[in-house]
């Protein structure tokens, strides 16, 4: 730090400074969220061929994930104004998961299309 108390460098493994702790955080939960959204891309034949689904119903949960993120951005810019951009993200993070875990256990295109939307809302997470 210089005398006007600004960063002269930045030493990405030092963790005992609160900014720092505060960026490896950061973007870990952004890698987490991200990954999360894009998670059953790779898994989408496997999971076809499992439901039975038609390119028409994968087209449809796919439209309807990038779809509800437009609603849930809305919604958390609101809760980022009111409750703070930190435990917004952790509500996100934490209701997130739930749709992530449970879409293991679809058994019918309306199971798959809803946790769809669940992880859908992950997306919001680029606000």
């Amino acid at each position: 730090m210089d005398i006007k108390n600004k960063a002269t460098r930045i030493n990405l493994l030092d963790f005992h400074t609160r900014p720092m702790r505060t960026f490896h955080m950061t973007w870990f939960a952004f890698f987490l969220c991200f990954f999360a959204w894009f998670g059953i891309a790779p898994l989408m034949a496997v999971v076809r061929e499992d439901l039975s689904l038609t390119k028409e119903q994968i087209g449809n949960t796919i439209i309807a994930s990038v779809a509800i993120t437009i609603f849930a951005r809305l919604f958390v810019g609101w809760l980022c104004d009111g409750l703070g951009p930190r435990l917004s993200y952790s509500i996100l993070l934490i209701f997130g998961s739930i749709p992530v875990m449970a879409i293991g256990l679809s058994s019918s295109y309306e199971t798959f299309l809803l946790f769809r939307l669940g992880i859908g809302v992950i997306g919001a997470s680029f606000v």
